[in-house]
């Protein structure tokens, strides 16, 4: 089955089965054509992916592909990605929170994701700024893997930034030079929640796209938490308070996480100035950890 006709389908308004049974008919390139798929975007997308050795592909119903999206109502057909995929041994986490935080809420971020890999969890963000970024500097110092799941194509600017850190493997369902739109930030967050076994809300006010991830996840049936220290916490933390008074679980620690999910927890993170142990530095404060 040739790379080059399962992308020109990827470009048809076609459901995924659809899509699947034309690859198998042994539809040709040219035929597709004819359909309305664009051979110049074809061309593009193989030309990204062969000067991008790091980026790969991987389509519906193929082997690797993560098999939470088969629960969507509207997968994506095609996933480009850099690194690795979500399998099903991975324990995975969707945090997500305001493009700009404040100090407190940062911190919190740090902290919780710190904690999140320190129990061979796996955290799944977007490629925003704020909470999102700043839960990625836990996962980096603890050089572990997070999965980042984008707004837009891998070869766009916005995306360079996240490139550079090698301990992030990138998604994106969208061609390489699709730049963000409103609607292609709804559908990442739909695609975020789908790959997460819950959703943790850290800071965020009433009209944050978190509160978007947060309505995601309850659609597709998973819990949905936040961060007890933003409950109350004044207009940046408004969507927390409304998500908490809506009956979402507020949690602070990992532990507590685990508790409700009935995952282990045998870590937790220290504030601290000093002392014995490796020490990871955010902000003006520094964290241990502490193994049970």
């Amino acid at each position: 089955m040739k790379l080059s006709v399962l992308l020109a389908l990827s470009l048809l308004p076609l459901s995924c089965e659809q899509r699947i049974k034309l690859a198998f008919s042994g539809i040709t390139l040219q035929e597709l054509a004819h359909r309305g798929a664009s051979i110049s975007r074809v061309q593009r997308m193989l030309q990204f992916l062969q000067e991008e050795q790091a980026v790969q592909v991987c389509f519906w119903g193929m082997e690797g592909y993560p098999s939470m999206l088969y629960q969507m109502e509207n997968p994506p057909f095609r996933i480009m990605y850099t690194k690795v995929l979500p399998d099903d041994s991975s324990q995975l986490l969707t945090l997500c929170g305001t493009r700009y935080p404040n100090g407190m809420g940062a911190q919190r971020a740090y902290r919780f994701a710190l904690e999140v890999c320190a129990n061979k969890t796996t955290l799944v963000t977007s490629n925003s700024r704020g909470i999102d970024r700043t839960a990625l500097y836990a996962g980096q110092d603890l050089k572990v893997n997070s999965f980042v799941i984008c707004d837009c194509g891998l070869a766009t600017k916005r995306v360079k930034a996240y490139r550079s850190i090698p301990t992030v493997s990138l998604l994106s369902p969208y061609e390489p030079d699709d730049v963000a739109y409103p609607s292609r930030c709804l559908s990442r967050n739909m695609l975020s929640t789908a790959l997460g076994i819950a959703t943790m809300v850290v800071q965020a006010p009433e009209k944050s796209g978190s509160l978007h991830c947060a309505t995601s996840a309850l659609d597709q049936g998973k819990d949905v938490f936040v961060h007890r220290e933003g409950i109350d916490g004044g207009v940046i933390d408004g969507g927390v308070t409304f998500l908490s008074q809506m009956g979402a679980s507020s949690i602070s620690t990992f532990s507590e996480l685990a508790s409700h999910l009935e995952w282990k927890s045998t870590v937790a993170v220290v504030e601290q100035r000093g002392g014995a142990g490796t020490l990871y530095r955010f902000g003006n404060a520094w964290y241990s950890l502490e193994y049970a």
